[in-house]
């Protein structure tokens, strides 16, 4: 008997079909926790030992940290060779240091990072007499980004301009490229829309590189968006031995122009094309898996079916329900250490949230009782930018000497106070020995400074003497208000333009909760109590020097980990789905993708967590249950009510099925035996019976608060319901989710 096929032996049979296929394009479509990396690297191998050439071979992913451990991979397969393994940039600056100079580029180009890209974006802006206030750089920039990767050069972008901000995108798009010719640079964009021009336009060199690489493999195919997918294609346009990788199931970057259309187009655009489905999973047990099928399996466009485990059912995944944020953040905690008094270290349990403003009332829990951790891709709440400049605001009403705290809002946002007008200001105040508070104050007497720093000075001093008169009568929620408004501070955030900016104003909306929710525990809350209190909190980082940390991250952020227990917390109507995807239903499919990735991530444990209510603008707000946790088979889950028990506070997730629930909590009066008490859950009908308003009818939403219905579109759970906010503009909201309450 003949000894295994190392290459083949611990491999599936859709696994090993995929390794050993010969010539022609292949799609592998793998799910979550199916092997998928061992595949690709087990795959170039097998090429290898059939005769291919290293050097033949290009794979290509999206991380510089995936792409080094499939490196890895292959050369404990088959030694050190020339295949060449990279990121979309990475092969493109490649391509682009040897061919560059078809598309403007000698070889020793610059690649300008995000600071040098915004002094080219305000200087174009100079140039065109374009006022930064109204038209915000990092927007600017944003737009032309967004241009760049939907394969949109200059020219395109005059003649398909639309409105009057597109045609101020336009004219400062053409400005910044030339800017960046002139200094024989490129930005991040630039790395693969020039390789794309350089393949248009140069037929010669494109062949070249078809010559060169006969087999071309793409990992994460569903997350390409439209100028990786032209690259990868006209790469292996000439042989058509594509290899893809991917899961559109997994799909969740189309904010940022990645197109799930590309994986499920894979067959129109290869024909012929092999397909393999990899569908036992390696990672997580069965009622885990189901739970997550059940959220999936809603989504349109899907290639896979039900994944599948052979580590057994294991434990049900437990939906908790708490009163408010605080209280979540609590039981989270407290779920933490019953993981480790079972056994699990802290570097095997992850917290993952919708966004990065949700880390605030968690960090506050763990630090509290002692637990580290660590935040994945992202500061902590405290260190953040948007917070640091609020509670410098705060700092310097508190303490008028406070010199750092001044120096830091000066000129955020923007009052035309620079460096050397500050410089001078400091020069002028130092053999007075004032501060430059008190410097500010006298800023007319300055006689080195100009007009306008003087009267900018003055100014801003005139403010900060308005709101320490305010805060000294007002609680400390309220002065973070009243610094809002005079400051205009959120219009500055909106400036950064798209995720960035909403992000950053959940930021400002979480201070503000968490200066309420310091008001609700100090009967005399001060200022400089809240500043202490944070001090304290944000000075606890280092206590704990060992690498067994507890993970905090995004659901963006958690794609390709896997944790043996997960914790997934504020799963709730405008946070997942996030308010900013409740427009469309391929928003809501790709909430729905990013529901599932986080359920995936989990090896045995998982739990998912919403509250009744949680403040947003400095206000308590009800909070519904995320339409997702609705879609989990009832019995694949286990619900724990965490509250007191208020009827009002009933979750009402209605086609959950709904009949699992009980409060661990409570004790029976006998023999101290645990009760189980099943609490209603509306079925489906009492979910959907809505009462639809009418047209001209003003309403509040949990989240966008105040409106009026401009229009409403069919009938029952199904209408669609047209308001315009407030504050958000319109909005169209389904019947069955939106919630609407009179105004």
């Amino acid at each position: 008997m003949t000894d295994p096929d190392p290459l083949l032996a611990d491999l599936n049979e859709p696994q090993r079909e995929a390794v050993e296929y010969g010539d022609g394009p292949l799609l592998i479509v793998a799910g979550a926790g199916s092997g998928k990396t061992r595949v690709i690297t087990r795959r170039i191998a097998h090429l290898i030992r059939r005769g291919v050439h290293p050097g033949e071979i290009l794979a290509i992913t999206f991380t510089n940290k995936a792409a080094g451990e499939m490196r890895e991979r292959v050369s404990a397969l088959v030694g050190e060779g020339r295949v060449t393994l990279a990121t979309f940039h990475g092969f493109c600056a490649r391509v682009l240091r040897i061919d560059g100079e078809h598309v403007g580029l000698s070889r020793s180009y610059t690649i300008y990072d995000s600071n040098d890209q915004l002094t080219l974006i305000k200087e174009a802006c100079s140039v065109h007499g374009i006022d930064s206030q109204s038209f915000r750089p990092r927007g600017l920039l944003s737009a032309i980004s967004r241009l760049k990767n939907d394969g949109v050069d200059p020219d395109e972008a005059e003649v398909g301009a639309m409105s009057n901000y597109d045609r101020v995108v336009a004219r400062v798009y053409r400005s910044y490229v030339d800017a960046l010719t002139e200094a024989n640079a490129c930005d991040f964009d630039d790395l693969l829309l020039k390789v794309t021009q350089l393949f248009r336009t140069c037929p010669e060199v494109l062949q070249r590189y078809k010559t060169r690489y006969k087999h071309v493999l793409v990992d994460e195919y569903q997350d390409t968006n439209t100028i990786q997918y032209e690259i990868a294609r006209a790469v292996a346009d000439g042989h058509g031995n594509m290899c893809a990788t991917g899961d559109p199931d997994q799909s969740i970057y189309r904010w940022r122009g990645a197109r799930v259309e590309n994986i499920l187009a894979f067959e129109r655009d290869f024909p012929g094309a092999k397909v393999v489905r990899l569908e036992q999973n390696y990672r997580s047990t069965q009622h885990i898996l189901s739970a997550a099928s059940g959220v999936i399996g809603r989504n349109a466009g899907r290639l896979l079916g039900e994944l599948w485990s052979e580590l057994g059912d294991g434990e049900l995944p437990v939906v908790m329900f708490h009163e408010d944020e605080e209280a979540e953040a609590d039981a989270v905690v407290r779920q933490v250490q019953a993981w480790r008094e079972a056994g699990l270290r802290l570097a095997d349990i992850a917290i993952f949230y919708r966004t990065n403003a949700l880390s605030r009332g968690l960090e506050r829990a763990l630090r509290l009782h002692n637990i580290a951790y660590d935040i994945v891709g992202a500061v902590e709440f405290y260190e953040r930018k948007e917070v640091k400049d609020l509670l410098a605001y705060l700092k310097v009403l508190a303490n008028p000497a406070d010199a750092l705290a001044f120096l830091r809002v000066v000129n955020i946002p923007t009052r035309g106070i620079g460096r050397t007008s500050i410089d001078k200001l400091r020069a002028w105040a130092l053999p007075q020995n004032i501060g430059p508070r008190d410097a500010a104050r006298r800023a007319s007497e300055v006689t080195s400074l100009t007009a306008r720093p003087r009267k900018s000075l003055t100014a801003f001093s005139k403010l900060l003497d308005e709101l320490q008169a305010f805060a000294a009568d007002n609680p400390p929620s309220d002065v973070l208000r009243k610094i809002l408004e005079l400051t205009h501070y959120e219009d500055y955030l909106k400036d950064f333009g798209g995720v960035e900016a909403s992000e950053r104003l959940e930021n400002v909306a979480e201070l503000s909760g968490a200066l309420l929710a310091y008001e609700r525990s100090n009967s005399e809350a001060t200022l400089t109590g809240f500043l202490e209190e944070t001090a304290l909190v944000a000075g606890l980082d280092n206590w704990e020097t060992s690498n067994d940390h507890l993970t905090l991250m995004t659901l963006h952020s958690a794609k390709g980990l896997e944790f043996p227990a997960v914790c997934i917390v504020g799963m709730e109507e405008g946070l997942l789905p996030h308010q900013r995807s409740l427009d469309t239903e391929d928003d809501i499919q790709e909430e729905r993708r990013l529901c599932y990735v986080g359920m995936t991530r989990a090896q045995r444990h998982l739990v998912m967590s919403h509250a009744a209510r949680r403040v947003l603008h400095g206000q308590w707000m009800p909070s519904p249950p995320s339409r997702f946790l609705a879609e989990i088979p009832s019995e694949h889950v286990e619900h724990q009510d965490r509250t007191s028990g208020h009827s009002s506070l009933n979750p009402g997730y209605g086609r959950s099925g709904g009949t699992n629930w009980r409060r661990p909590q409570q004790q029976a009066a006998q023999a101290g035996d645990a009760v189980e008490e099943t609490v209603y859950v509306p079925e489906a009908d009492d979910y959907l019976d809505v009462q639809l308003p009418r047209r001209g009818q003003a309403v509040r939403h949990a989240h966008f608060g105040r409106g009026v219905v401009s229009a409403v579109s069919g009938s029952g759970g199904s209408a669609r319901i047209t308001v315009r906010f407030d504050r958000f503009g319109e909005k169209q909201l389904m019947a069955e989710y939106a919630r609407l309450e009179p105004a």
